[in-house]
């Protein structure tokens, strides 16, 4: 019996987990399967071709917020096409009350609610021993797995997909949490893998050379003891081209937690932090369990001392959450300077409290995934459009990481970083660019459009610090042509370099080094401590952080 494992990734770069642990399941209990894996961008015609050419007895889907509507299109297709193929669907998708209605419908024979490892492996016994009625029975039966025991999903085969690409992992499962918008909540108990076999799967993916390695526990740091041994363990892996990404609760971060993170190698540890909102009966309402001022306090000090890199989450759309109260939510969230402000919007998702009660709170949402809220009591759809402006503008600027001094500078003409940020959204909506693709060299110079029309901006300044920004992201030694009407210069570098003892002059120095000549602020809480007349950028030293170039004066350089 041919039995395929078939997952539809967001994006080819992710690989899915779950296939390889209902993969692991089954090879535990000699039951041979094939793992299917593609992406959304994959075209329905390449998908359909490539699972009608394994001729499977048995097709085995999981179902997401992304792939769903493509799931249950191959899923009525292959039914037509092949009618004596046995049809499983699972995933968070099937995982609500009266979903199996719906997939039945379309040609699915079975469809697997909550953790499927320990079920799949009985229902394809069952499939293949032509026993119907038992594999109906076992779908009768709870859905919460006994054990959850830990098998490495990492087979010989997952590990040669993995180069350069995200893997995730899992050192335990469950959430203690209650969050009424988040599928873990449904969830029962909280279990953790032994560390042993964690560390040894960790060892795995990076000698096959993930690029990042992503725990998908939720809440990481709940548990103190955990966190810190997988946290030492990891140390020993600075010298690789890895980075270990994990979703933590902030406030809750502990001294020995906080100083372990403090003392992480530059560069090892990306951290995800989801403070969704800082209001008070917002949190509330969902079940939040946060503590926001201690939250935003330990994320600065992590942020002080720049050694990791750190996203945190805002949701628009939170029940009581109105204009003014997302805008304070923004405002002081943005203040802990995170490299990334994800500014998310409320999915009421199938299976989750929040949609539950969505009559409650007077919720208008989309009927289709990923089920995004359009409008509810407290919030209009049009001030929910003027949200997504703002997140577009966002993204394309502080979430890009390329305009790190122009911004901080432009902060400062600003009553709050809400209105720099909408300010700039409506000026690329005018120019008919928002929602366009934007090359990077002309998104550069409709900023600095955007820039010049501030009442009492320096032009000097803002040109010379958008110069460092271009040349420190883009990693470019010449003068971008929007800037050919600038006083801001690139100087010869030969001239400069051959002067200085001990360095030396090499042809190569004009591709790696960029003198710039202008007028360079450092601003600390709203006020200029210094300014820098050049400024010398290094294209061959980056930030293990930022991934950006490195910019120093050239006073500093001179002497070092």
């Amino acid at each position: 019996m041919k039995t395929l494992l078939i997952a539809i990734n967001a994006k080819y770069e992710h690989e899915n987990l779950a296939v390889w642990c209902l993969n692991a399941a089954c090879l535990k209990h000699d039951i041979p399967a094939t793992v299917k894996q593609y992406s959304i961008n994959d075209s329905m015609q390449r998908i359909w071709a490539s699972i009608l050419e394994e001729s499977p007895h048995v097709a085995a889907f999981s179902c997401y917020i992304w792939n769903r509507e493509l799931v249950v299109k191959l899923i009525g297709d292959l039914k037509k096409a092949r009618p004596e193929c046995t049809i499983i669907v699972g995933g968070p998708e099937v995982s609500y009350e009266g979903s199996e209605n719906e997939f039945y419908s379309i040609g699915a024979d079975f469809v697997v609610k909550g953790e499927g490892e320990e079920i799949l492996p009985l229902l394809l016994k069952a499939i293949k021993e032509q026993d119907l009625n038992e594999a109906k029975a076992l779908l009768e039966k709870p859905v919460v797995c006994k054990e959850r025991e830990y098998t490495s999903p990492y087979t010989a085969e997952y590990l040669e997909r993995i180069k350069d690409r995200i893997a995730y992992i899992e050192s335990s499962r469950g959430c203690p949490y209650r969050c009424s918008y988040c599928l873990s909540s449904e969830s029962t108990g909280l279990v953790y893998y032994p560390l042993e076999a964690i560390f040894d799967d960790i060892k795995k993916l990076v000698d096959a050379k993930a690029r990042v390695i992503k725990f998908v526990d939720r809440s990481f740091n709940v548990n103190e003891e955990h966190s810190l041994k997988i946290w030492d363990f990891i140390r020993e892996f600075e010298n690789e081209r890895v980075t270990f990404h994990f979703e933590i609760n902030p406030d809750i971060l502990t001294k020995r937690q906080m100083d372990s993170l403090l003392s992480m190698p530059v560069g090892l540890v990306q951290l995800e932090a989801g403070i969704q909102s800082v209001n008070p009966k917002t949190l509330k309402e969902v079940s939040r369990v946060m503590k926001v001022p201690k939250a935003v306090e330990n994320l600065k000090t992590l942020m002080d001392k720049g050694n990791i890199h750190i996203h945190v989450d805002l949701i628009a759309g939170l029940p009581y959450e109105d204009m003014d109260s997302f805008r304070e939510s923004f405002n002081t969230i943005y203040q802990i300077g995170a490299h990334h402000l994800q500014l998310g919007f409320l999915k009421l998702l199938h299976g989750t409290r929040i949609r539950r009660e969505a009559e409650l709170h007077g919720y208008k949402f989309r009927d289709y995934p990923p089920y995004e809220v359009i409008e509810n009591k407290y919030i209009s759809a049009e001030e929910m459009l003027e949200i997504k402006d703002i997140e577009e503008a966002l993204d394309r600027t502080l979430n890009s990481g390329r305009f790190t001094f122009t911004l901080k500078y432009l902060e400062n003409y600003f009553a709050e970083p809400f209105e720099l940020y909408k300010g700039f959204a409506g000026f690329l909506k005018n120019r008919g660019r928002l929602y366009q693709p934007i090359a990077a060299a002309s998104l550069f110079g409709l900023l600095r459009d955007y820039a010049l029309k501030i009442d009492g901006i320096n032009r000097l300044e803002l040109d010379s610090l958008i110069a460092l920004d271009y040349a420190c992201s883009i990693k470019s030694t010449v003068l971008p042509e929007f800037l050919n009407d600038s006083d801001v210069k690139a100087l010869d570098v030969k001239i400069l370099l051959e002067k200085l003892p001990g360095l030396g002059w090499k042809n190569e120095y004009r591709k790696r080094f960029m003198v710039l000549e202008g007028r360079f602020p450092s601003i600390f809480e709203g006020k200029i401590t210094s300014i820098e007349n050049r400024m010398i950028v290094d294209t061959t030293d980056i930030d293990p952080v930022t991934r950006r170039a490195n910019a120093k004066p050239y006073s500093s350089f001179a002497q070092d």
